[in-house]
């Protein structure tokens, strides 16, 4: 009787929740990147997260805690609250970097499991345990391998972050392992298991064959996504690599696609994303990766962009250019630290690329905006788009929400009040898509914004990638693009309103008629310069044979 009551209280041990699990992971602390301590202590409850007031922490890390609580207690058959403790005090950690090493740490801590020392993970995490991209992954590794750790697990890398990491690997021994899965990373964590790693045939993405979407208002899009997917076929057929190569020729068929059912977005932010990629790897491969050439030939291309008047027709596709001017010139500000690693000169050249990208997507914009139109006075906006700065401001974002904050304000200054509006609109619904997500019902707010028929041109481009992100299940990237194609379809129609006519249609006229004034005042100097000139010929001695010749007979005859 006494060995079974003792068996009962083992087991009720065993599945009580009362444990505690720390680790190391990645971070973004304050304005750069790191390793943070965090310690994981989970408690009889409800399944409730909680985390330590100080540091402060950004809305994308209590996302990541709240996933990983919820997939944790998922996995581990739990309900149990989980209190998460920063260590390494910080005046501020944000990022979703953390969010598979929360979740391996919960689940260890709710199933009693030891975790492995050697190891730091990286890399977002969803409500179905993916594991999703994340930035700075080489900085992350970095700071892993000084740290000691013989391995990194990340999401699946951009093949120009594995040549990065090539670096690392030989200098310090790190062993870098893709992951698609947190069970996956459990059972390395706890049970030695490897995790199967992929080649580069076997990433290459389906030909989707999706539902048709169709707004007429956005067609001339159309243009701007083709001529993108060109220079993509362009830098594919640069690469060596067999199979690289393959897998972006892969990548075009893919976004021809679905350019041809009408995700002109999605099909061009793919070859955006594609172009930078393979940019990068080239230089990388040429060892050609010169910062201040970069700059000097994005300083160039954005030179060449020339700005058509503003009309009531056009001025969606100016202030989209301007945008896009306004992101490639904030690239060229970053300046290397002393002393960097080569590496790290690779990273900042594919962040200047961006630069290279979004100077091209203005100048296809420009070429593509209508010519005619009623001409309007973008001062007109000013008033709009500092509120529209105020209401940005008093989110109190971080990040890379702060980050389009500051180019907003820095557009206003220059007086490009259309692109500060639509950059402070991202800023405000990003934020409250986030702030609001927990609570929201994410499908049904989905098909209420899909079914609203959008009336203005980005309205209804980023209407378009809601759409294709919907329909492959991306729910809630979904919802956070439809809440920003929302808010550039209320801004749009808000600048139609204030938009006052700018009397060029009359100036137009006006110069025209100067400039035939004109013309009909140099032909009457010319035509009075000759008179004069023939004048001054005849007083001057110059003899006419016809009048001597008639003096002379008239004399004759009177003889």
């Amino acid at each position: 009787m006494r060995k079974f009551l003792l068996l009962l209280v083992l087991a009720s041990l065993a599945f009580s929740c009362n444990n505690t699990v720390s680790q190391y992971v990645p971070a973004v602390i304050g304005s750069g990147g790191g390793l943070v301590n965090v310690t994981i202590e989970v408690a009889e409850g409800n399944g409730n997260a909680f985390v330590s007031v100080r540091p402060r922490i950004g809305l994308s890390t209590q996302d990541s805690i709240e996933k990983a609580v919820f997939y944790a207690n998922h996995l581990a058959s739990k309900n149990c609250n989980v209190y998460v403790e920063f260590k390494d005090i910080a005046p501020f950690i944000d990022g979703p970097s953390a969010g598979t090493a929360l979740t391996v740490m919960t689940y260890a801590a709710l199933t009693n499991k030891t975790l492995r020392q050697d190891t730091v993970m990286t890399g977002s995490v969803d409500v179905f345990g993916n594991i999703g991209p994340v930035g700075g992954l080489y900085e992350k590794a970095r700071e892993s391998a000084a740290m000691g750790a013989r391995y990194f697990i990340t999401p699946k890398e951009s093949f120009y972050e594995i040549l990065l990491l090539e670096g690392l690997k030989e200098r310090h021994g790190l062993i870098v392992l893709e992951a698609d899965s947190v069970e996956e990373v459990i059972a390395f964590m706890t049970e030695n298991k490897s995790i199967e790693q992929k080649n580069i045939s076997a990433r290459k993405r389906d030909i989707l064959q999706l539902e048709k979407y169709h707004n007429p208002g956005i067609e001339n899009f159309r243009e701007v996504a083709a001529s993108m997917i060109v220079l993509e076929e362009s830098l594919a057929g640069q690469i060596n690599n067999h199979e690289i190569r393959e897998f972006f020729e892969n990548e075009v068929q893919r976004q021809e696609k679905l350019i041809e059912q009408g995700y002109l977005f999605s099909g061009a932010n793919e070859a955006f994303l594609n172009f930078i990629e393979m940019k990068t790897i080239i230089a990388i491969l040429n060892n050609d990766t010169s910062l201040e050439r970069k700059k000097l030939n994005i300083s160039a291309c954005l030179g060449d962009i020339g700005r058509p008047a503003m009309t009531m027709e056009n001025f969606e596709w100016i202030v989209g250019s301007d945008l896009r001017k306004q992101w490639a010139k904030d690239k060229l500000k970053a300046e290397p630290g002393e002393n960097v690693l080569q590496e790290e000169i690779f990273y900042l050249y594919n962040d200047l690329v961006y630069g290279e990208a979004w100077c091209n997507v203005a100048k296809g914009l420009v070429s593509a905006a209508p010519s005619e139109g009623t001409y309007i006075d973008e001062s007109s906006w000013k008033e709009l788009a500092g509120q529209k700065i105020i209401e940005a401001t008093d989110r109190n974002v971080t990040g890379t929400l702060l980050e389009r904050l500051l180019i907003a304000q820095d557009s206003f200054e220059n007086g490009l009040y259309g692109a500060a509006i639509f950059d402070s609109v991202f800023v405000i619904e990003s934020n409250d898509a986030e702030t609001e997500l927990p609570s929201a019902d994410v499908d049904s707010e989905n098909r209420r914004m899909l079914d609203y028929k959008m009336q203005t041109l980005w309205g209804g481009i980023y209407q378009s990638h809601g759409a294709y992100l919907a329909r492959i299940n991306e729910s809630t990237a979904a919802y956070k693009t439809l809440r920003y194609a929302e808010g550039l379809e209320r801004s749009a129609l808000e600048m139609k309103v204030h938009a006052v006519p700018k009397e060029q249609d009359f100036d137009n006229y006006a110069m025209i008629a100067a400039a035939v004034s004109m013309f009909l005042f140099i032909l009457l100097l010319i035509y009075v310069f000759r008179r004069v000139h023939a004048g001054r010929k005849n007083n001057s001695g110059y003899r006419n044979p016809k009048k001597e010749t008639r003096g002379r007979v008239q004399k004759v005859n009177r003889t």
